[in-house]
């Protein structure tokens, strides 16, 4: 029977490289544990930065990128949606590299998932509820095709050296208890949306801490991050669970 997987938050070139070597092993092993007929929903950041430049991609990249495609050449269906850091797959009228060269679907931020009457709300996490205060704004100016026409002009060097530096200042920038405004606010967002009685799961991101919330209205699912938790959805027979990849691969086994 086949298995549906939800994953986000690798941030993928985002950290020094004795971080980044594990992270590319670990998820090149669980791409290479997907079977033919299961589908794979990479619910953003999966890459630190990702903009379709038209070149190709950066060369600490190729394991995993090469992974996916293997992965959807043997029969993997893998539909990759934009987070607040990868949101830049398609940056003109044509498809990408993620789509022409690896085979991944693009697919919206939200997207409905219906599987055997079963609906799910799929969506990154940054914008659930909508986008407040300073972030719309700067989450609009991001999104704006004129704004993704400037950034590509810039070139793939000076583009990604000001990404990554934008990065890094993000991070040191983040606090602990404004991580647990945002944690509150995402689970709240998640309740309304399965409060309206139109989905029976809520599967998000973004803010890298891993939670299974079963409500009386349905199930919120956050997935965690693929830095520090190596955690991920799954979706079998109708039951969400959040699981730890295991090394070992018993975590096949569930």
């Amino acid at each position: 029977m086949s298995v549906i997987y939800f994953l986000s938050d690798a941030h993928l070139g985002g950290d020094e490289e004795s971080i980044e070597s594990r992270k590319r092993q670990d998820l090149v092993a669980f791409l290479g544990r997907l079977r033919r007929g299961d589908r794979l929903y990479l619910l953003g950041d999966v890459f630190d930065f990702w903009f379709d430049f038209g070149t190709p991609p950066p060369a600490d990249q190729a394991a995993v990128l090469a992974a996916l495609e293997e992965a959807t050449r043997r029969g993997v269906g893998i539909a990759f949606m934009g987070g607040n850091h990868d949101h830049w797959a398609r940056t003109t009228r044509h498809p990408g590299y993620l789509e022409t060269i690896v085979g991944l679907e693009l697919i919206d931020d939200p997207h409905t998932l219906v599987v055997d009457g079963m609906r799910l709300l799929l969506c990154h996490g940054d914008a659930l509820g909508g986008a407040r205060g300073t972030y719309r704004i700067i989450r609009a100016v991001l999104h704006h095709p004129a704004s993704i026409f400037g950034f590509r002009l810039l070139g793939p060097r000076i583009g990604r050296w000001l990404a990554a530096r934008t990065s890094t200042l993000s991070r040191r920038s983040h606090q602990p208890e404004a991580q647990v405004v945002y944690e509150d606010r995402l689970r709240s967002a998640a309740r309304e949306v399965l409060s309206s009685g139109r989905y029976e799961a809520v599967v998000a991101g973004h803010i890298h801490r891993p939670e299974l919330l079963t409500t009386d209205n349905g199930v919120y699912l956050n997935l965690g991050d693929w830095i520090e938790h190596r955690t991920y959805g799954r979706l079998e027979s109708g039951k969400l669970t959040l699981e730890d990849f295991d090394r070992s691969g018993h975590d096949d086994d569930s």
